[in-house]
Formats: structure tokens, C-alpha cells, sequence
């Protein structure tokens, strides 16, 4: 019997002082500590939002979004899609960064409350699906394994 997992998304502004180097270091330090916390997921970037959905325990994913709530580099988060599930959508990677058009629209879409929180989850569930190798020469992505 398999347990529950714990499915959130969540959309927040991303602070002031993010560059594209401490982007990165967002991405690495979220790689390694999903990895131990068995939490996987993928973030997602609109201007100016980040859009985040993270898979694992239940409990883990609670102190993950509790840490990054304290986090100076979100702000004014809004979770918006929070779900229970057994299985994960994202099972591939620990924590995996994309960067496209498609992605981006859907991030405000649903921050203004034009688009519901599980469209947002499906594409990115459809665009991780896919082999890196055939994502178009437009999305721009760093896949961190699990």
C-alpha cells in the first residue's frame, strides 16, 4: 500500500536582490535539500514570480514551504493548489528550473485569478514529461536529476 503524498503549488514574487547567480544557487540548494527531504518538484518563472510546486510527504513539503515563507528572496507567496495524491508528477527531479513563454503566461494567468492552479500543474507535468532532447530551442531549462 502505497502512502499519500503532498502535491502544493505555490506563486510568489521573487525579491529584489535575485540575480541569475543566486537563481542558481536557488536551484542547487533546493536540489539538495529536496533530495534529502525526498520532495520532488519544478519551478518555473514568470517576470517577476516564481512558481513552485513541490511532491513528497506531506509533512516535508509543510516544513519545506514553511522555510521558504521565511525566505527573503519570495514574497508576498500565495499558495495556490494544494492537493493529496499517490503519485508524483514529477518524479525525475529532486528540482527542475523551466523557463518558456507558455509556463510564464499561465504563472500570471493564475496569480491574477484568471486561470485555476491546476492548469498551471498539468503543463508543467506535460513539459517535464518530455525528453529534454525534443523541448524546443525556445525553452530554456536546468534539470537538476534526482
Amino acid at each position: 500500500m502505497s502512502s499519500l503524498l503532498r502535491r502544493l503549488l505555490y506563486i510568489s514574487r521573487i525579491g529584489e536582490e535575485v540575480t541569475d547567480t543566486s537563481l542558481r544557487r536557488i536551484v542547487a540548494s533546493a536540489q539538495m535539500n529536496n533530495r534529502r527531504n525526498d520532495i520532488s518538484g519544478v519551478l518555473a518563472l514568470a517576470p517577476g514570480l516564481f512558481a513552485q510546486v513541490l511532491e513528497g510527504s506531506p509533512d516535508a513539503v509543510g516544513q519545506t514551504l514553511q522555510r521558504i515563507r521565511k525566505d527573503p528572496r519570495h514574497d508576498d507567496l500565495l499558495v495556490v493548489d494544494d492537493t493529496t495524491t499517490e503519485h508524483r508528477f514529477f518524479d525525475r527531479w529532486s528540482m527542475e528550473l523551466l523557463v518558456d513563454d507558455i509556463s510564464a503566461e499561465l504563472t500570471v494567468a493564475v496569480r491574477d485569478g484568471l486561470r485555476e492552479g491546476h492548469e498551471l500543474v498539468a503543463h508543467l507535468r506535460d513539459q517535464h514529461a518530455k525528453d529534454p532532447v525534443w523541448w524546443p530551442s525556445a525553452m530554456k531549462t536546468l534539470a537538476l536529476s534526482a
